[in-house]
């Protein structure tokens, strides 16, 4: 059943919404999904705090001028296209649409991303998901201020273990 001129505005102010107040998104094209898999992806970005919504080719183009994104274009190819959006930077988005089409058989692909408000392609969003997230940067950090005491109360334990092993085999002869 085909919406009517009130049920597309209500979708445009809310993807107009979305896209204005969301810095980092990214847009999938899909084809032959199943219901199951776009609950299972939804559940999984919503546990995220990110969304993805199904959306129309031309109501995403017209929320996107509505939000100052220009250049926006999405080819009308029979494909379903969505939407990802939240999540506390471009990084975390860009893993979850790059594991989504991962998973997905090529079924879904990346079409576009749309950070701070400009339009980038899907190699963009493809190098953003190699990065590492937060979590693992933070890790790196910690690991890196922890090796030199590390080191050295190996280095100090090393020369004990030494003189430990010397005693040991005066004491054995």
């Amino acid at each position: 059943m085909p919406k009517t001129k009130q049920q597309k505005a209500v979708v445009i102010d809310d993807l107009t919404k979305a896209l204005s107040g969301s810095a980092n998104s990214v847009v999938t094209d899909f084809n032959k999904l199943t219901m199951v898999d776009l609950d299972t992806f939804r559940k999984e970005a919503r546990t995220k705090g990110m969304r993805y919504t199904v959306v129309k080719p031309t109501l995403v183009q017209i929320a996107a001028k509505q939000a100052g994104i220009d250049g926006l274009s999405i080819s009308k190819t029979g494909k379903s296209y969505g939407l990802v959006w939240g999540g506390k930077d471009e990084v975390s988005v860009s893993k979850l649409a790059h594991e989504f089409a991962k998973k997905s058989d090529d079924r879904v692909h990346i079409a576009l991303g749309i950070l701070d408000g400009k339009i980038v392609g899907a190699d963009m969003i493809m190098q953003l998901a190699s990065l590492p997230s937060y979590e693992e940067l933070m890790a790196r950090v910690v690991g890196s201020m922890n090796a030199p005491i590390s080191n050295f109360v190996y280095g100090l334990n090393y020369n004990l273990q030494s003189f430990y092993n010397v005693i040991k085999a005066i004491a054995t002869k």
